[in-house]
């Protein structure tokens, strides 16, 4: 099964070549990181015990902030390396643990994924969400390293396409030794695909903890972003979070009529991807409407009053939503699957999404049910939605409460996690004894 599943990668590899070149040339994110990604990284050196930790991107490596230190506190002895897929991820993990080991996460090539194991020699290894590489799990079981996932979620879309492949997926998930997950929705799910029922475990979003809370007892660090962001105390702010291609449209197009009606209304966009930054700011600019970037306010840079600002940063929307009067959550006008509306709603912000948001629609049911969001159907309807709220502050701020109370009720993911991973640490081999 290696064998093949190595062909077909190199087949893969082979046809996406040109593409692959043309992107190195055009963009550093393509370029950066090839050792590692085939099992190039610097041999540990610790002899301690080791907990392999993945997380694809930023969002993933922000959410396990709070497992991360937990286990810090609670296993002092053990070495933490974390793995990511993206530059910006391995840039944003830098930052998050400056002291501990980051590296590019290998391919799934047998030869590539053995050599990260043979250098990095883990005792444990965590993946967040549901990263079930065939031969990455094969490898593992080799070495005799438990692996969990946590924080796991499968959505429907995901789970239709597995179950074309059962038998094969059946195999792949037998190699996991314990599987945390969100809601019980995904725990049958996996069941369903052939995860072994006594290793799936219910413990919660991780996202729930991992977002900033709301910073009312903050005034005075809240009133400082604020003004580096060069906000007015009068001045209502519309944030368009983790927009995709055609929702900045949306935005922008309306923005004006809902500024007639509300002179003082700003809107900060912040694209999901950095590689939109410019585009964005360039639809800005053909809109007809004065642009900022959040660099550029850093270095002093003022722009034009009520200049619309793009977040040109990684990292910092979860915090900057605390500013937002109102909160367009992106991925969601378009069919993506919609972005997480955790992090406004535990900034006790109003939360309004599209149509499209199978990615949480457990959360984004919860929002609904306590009233401290909108679903609405298409940009018109947002529109309207928005018209109304800035209309009514009162009822606007209610909902945000109302989106906080949700994501407080939902605290305790991370416990539950340890709980569930502890046999592992126990269970785990001396290295002397696993296989080669």
């Amino acid at each position: 099964m290696s064998l093949l599943l190595d062909l077909a990668y190199g087949v893969g590899v082979a046809l996406a070549s040109p593409l692959l070149a043309y992107k190195a040339l055009t963009s550093k994110k393509y370029r950066t990181g090839y050792r590692e990604r085939f099992g190039g990284v610097a041999p540990r050196e610790g002899e301690g015990p080791c907990a392999w930790l993945h997380a694809v991107s930023v969002g993933e490596m922000n959410l396990v902030r709070p497992l991360i230190e937990a286990l810090a506190k609670e296993r002092p002895n053990w070495e933490i390396v974390l793995s990511t897929t993206t530059y910006t991820g391995r840039d944003a993990a830098a930052k998050l643990y400056p002291d501990r080991r980051v590296v590019y996460f290998p391919l799934d090539f047998t030869f590539a994924v053995r050599r990260a194991m043979r250098r990095l020699r883990p005792d444990l290894i965590v993946l967040v969400e549901l990263e079930v590489w065939p031969n990455f799990l094969a490898a593992a079981e080799r070495r005799g390293v438990p692996v969990a996932i946590v924080n796991g979620r499968l959505g429907e879309r995901s789970f239709g396409r597995y179950r074309l492949i059962r038998p094969l997926v059946a195999r792949w998930l037998k190699r996991v030794a314990r599987f945390c997950v969100q809601t019980s929705a995904y725990a049958e799910r996996l069941k369903a695909l052939g995860a072994p029922p006594e290793r799936v475990v219910v413990t919660g979003n991780m996202k729930f903890e991992s977002a900033p809370v709301a910073q009312d007892r903050l005034k005075a660090e809240l009133q400082t972003l604020a003004a580096s962001f060069g906000l007015g105390a009068d001045e209502p702010l519309l944030i368009g979070g983790c927009t995709w291609p055609g929702e900045d449209e949306a935005l922008l197009d309306m923005y004006p009529r809902l500024k007639a009606e509300f002179p003082a209304l700003r809107l900060l966009l912040a694209p999901r991807q950095a590689d939109r930054f410019g585009p964005v700011e360039q639809l800005v600019r053909r809109a007809g409407l004065p642009c900022v970037r959040r660099t550029a306010l850093k270095e002093g840079v003022r722009g034009e009053p009520g200049a619309v600002i793009l977040l040109d940063t990684i990292g910092e929307l979860a915090r900057v939503y605390a500013l937002g009067t109102l909160v367009f959550v992106g991925g969601s006008l378009i069919p993506h699957g919609g972005q997480s509306t955790i992090e406004p709603s535990a900034q006790a912000r109003p939360v309004l999404f599209g149509p499209h948001t199978g990615n949480f629609r457990d959360v984004n049911e919860q929002l609904l049910a306590a009233g401290a969001a909108r679903r609405v159907a298409d940009a018109a309807e947002l529109e309207a939605a928005l018209r109304e709220l800035l209309a009514n502050p009162e009822a606007a701020a209610q909902m945000g409460q109302q989106g906080r109370q949700v994501v407080d009720a939902n605290r305790g993911a991370t416990r539950r996690t340890l709980e569930a991973l502890e046999p592992l640490f126990r269970t785990s081999q001396p290295k002397g004894t696993q296989k080669q």
